[in-house]
């Protein structure tokens, strides 16, 4: 049959899903269609609603079609934006809406079809104000996903769609936005080391605009040598949920009415050190309001290198030291250079387990010096480290040290001195040692333990009582027992007679130091367990 002849036939009587044809050892193979993901169809319900009254929503209907042979998934994010009727160009926020064929975000949802062809609703709020009587929206792009496609269809594809944009009735704005105090970011000191790294920090506050909303705005600070840096301040949806953020921040109400934001700024090499402030913010709403604010309220920010004032030869003394007993104070001192009209200040941060005490001094030998309390050492805390150190002069001058302030780091940690034996038990007594059985309810037994004294005490005495099967009849935490100077540790006992006949039971014990090391004491049932000077301790119980 000529080829001919078959287009012929192909024309007359068949619809062919083939695109394209490969010559394969003489042979011809038919090529599948490439899968594609599309908007068939897309309209909202109203071509003119009126929201000077209150509230009111457009129903966006689209039908997203996807020609994978088995889609396993389909969704995607729809965008609209509102254009003003007096510049005719779009104005305010973004709207953007997710969607998924199997889950409801709660803005649009699904309401016929399947995986292949899908037809969802999305109630769109409408803003009451704008900047003139009317405005319009429009659908400016649909993202789409498959189960292995995607596709953006964007506002050329979507303006073809007779239904595509609305016209909606609002109220004038002829507010503009406000906003609350300014803050330093997650309470950071205000003080900036820039030498071979930029810098960077966030100011905080909260933005109000009760009518369209807040859209966008910008902050600008300012430094010696005229030298000024300007940070967008941007809003919108989280990528992992529905809630709108602002710089990080989240829990903004919709279309921006409450805003918390997060302005971030970054100081770049080259930045002149010295005092700099926030010069003004700027900041519009949905309706292109516009509020200027000169000078604000604002944390005074200082930049430094360290190359007028610095410190150098850091060091504490003692260090280690034997905090395992209770807290100490050990002196933290260093070399200072470059001060003009003496020190006005020093603070230094440590991490947890270590705080400086009273007012910095000057040592006999000039060195800088201030006092620092060391934390009663445990297992989890045995040493801290210095996360920041601020050292400013009479005239003004600052210096910085310390990760937490992306300065160079002066490398301090104290330490507790090392603790590397395991507690060692030298006795233990009940006293009594023997009791009725009728007496059991209403006695307290004392045991005693006598430990070595190590360099970490023991801190907790867990106790086992055996039975004669080598069965655990009693135990305890033992956090109540702490051991004494003279190496003691007691604790009190109460038996239950309904769980104790008479008979003869031992004792068994862990001890645990505050560096967290552990050892056993005549515990049948652990392998490690050690053997008792004396061997067993036993408590008996008579009948009567």
């Amino acid at each position: 049959m000529s080829r001919s002849l078959v287009r012929g036939l192909i024309r007359g009587t068949l619809t062919l899903a083939v695109v394209a044809t490969a010559t394969v050892a003489g042979g011809t193979v038919a090529q599948a269609a490439t899968p594609r993901i599309t908007i068939s169809a897309l309209s909202f319900a109203e071509s003119t609603v009126d929201a000077t009254a209150g509230p009111v929503t457009n129903v966006l209907t689209f039908t997203v079609k996807n020609t994978e042979p088995e889609p396993f998934n389909l969704g995607g994010t729809v965008t609209l934006r509102m254009r003003s009727t007096v510049t005719g160009e779009f104005l305010g926020h973004e709207r953007v809406a997710r969607f998924d064929y199997d889950y409801s975000y709660g803005e649009i949802e699904r309401v016929s079809g399947t995986l292949a062809e899908a037809t969802f609703a999305y109630h769109v709020p409408v803003r009451r104000y704008s900047d003139s009587a009317t405005a319009t929206w429009e659908v400016t792009e649909v993202d789409l996903y498959g189960s292995t496609v995607r596709a953006t269809v964007g506002r050329a594809k979507l303006s073809t769609f007779p239904g595509y944009r609305f016209t909606v009735h609002t109220l004038l704005d002829a507010s503009a936005p406000t906003f609350d105090h300014l803050d330093m970011n997650n309470g950071r000191q205000p003080y900036f080391y820039v030498k071979d790294e930029p810098s960077g920090f966030g100011l905080t506050t909260t933005i109000y605009d009760g009518e369209s909303g807040f859209w966008k705005g910008s902050a600008k600070i300012v430094g010696p040598g005229g030298q000024s840096v300007t940070a967008p301040i941007t809003w919108g949806s989280s990528p992992y949920s529905t809630a709108l953020t602002c710089g990080g921040m989240g829990s903004g109400d919709d279309d921006g009415t409450r805003m918390p934001c997060n302005i971030d700024f970054t100081f770049p090499v080259g930045t002149n050190p010295g005092s700099w402030r926030v010069a003004q913010i700027v900041l519009f709403n949905n309706a292109g309001g516009r509020a200027t604010f000169k000078n604000p309220a604002a944390p005074s920010l200082v930049v430094t290198s360290n190359s007028t004032l610095s410190a150098s030869d850091f060091v504490v003394d003692p260090n280690p030291v034997d905090n395992w007993r209770g807290a100490v104070t050990v002196e933290l001192s260093m070399a200072v250079t470059g001060a003009s009209r003496g020190i006005s200040q020093l603070d230094v941060d440590f991490s947890s387990g270590c705080d400086s005490l009273g007012q910095p001094y000057t040592r006999p030998d000039g060195r800088l010096a201030i006092q620092v309390r060391v934390d009663q050492g445990y297992w989890y805390f045995h040493d801290c480290e210095l996360t920041n150190l601020v050292l400013r002069d009479g005239a003004g001058n600052l210096a910085l040290y310390g990760d937490y302030l992306a300065a160079p780091d002066p490398q301090i940690s104290i330490e507790s001195v090392p603790s590397t034996e395991p507690p060692t038990a030298l006795s233990a007594t009940f006293d009594p040692a023997s009791i009725p059985h009728s007496e059991l309810q209403d006695r307290v037994i004392t045991l005693t333990v006598l430990a070595e004294n190590k360099v970490a005490p023991v801190s907790s005495m867990p106790v086992y009582i055996y039975d004669a099967d080598g069965n655990i009849v009693y135990q305890s935490s033992g956090g109540s027992a702490q051991q004494a100077a003279d190496g003691t540790l007691t604790d009190y006992l109460r038996f239950s007679p309904w769980e104790m006949e008479p008979g003869d039971y031992t004792l068994g014990f862990e001890l645990f130091d505050r560096s967290g090391l552990r050892s056993y004491w005549n515990m049948p049932d652990v392998a490690n367990s050690n053997t008792l000077p004396g061997g067993p301790v036993v408590l008996r119980i008579t009948e009567g």
